[in-house]
């Protein structure tokens, strides 16, 4: 079972559905990463951690909570 703030990096397999948010400090143009839409997503189980939609960068993801 997954904790609040547990991080997983792009390309790796979600171990659990949920909402995730961006860790702002690792987006190479946070000042384009700020809206919700783009800092929180939902992700399903076993599907990949995506890049930051603006900057393409490879950030963190941190597990909010369950989805």
């Amino acid at each position: 079972m997954l904790k609040r703030g547990d991080t997983f990096n792009v390309g790796e397999i979600c171990p659990e559905s949920g909402v995730y948010r961006l860790k702002d400090r690792d987006c190479k143009n946070s000042s384009g990463c700020k809206s919700e839409d783009q800092r929180e997503i939902p992700l399903a189980k076993d599907k990949r951690f995506p890049p930051c939609r603006n900057c393409k960068g490879k950030v963190a993801w941190e597990y909010v909570r369950r989805a």
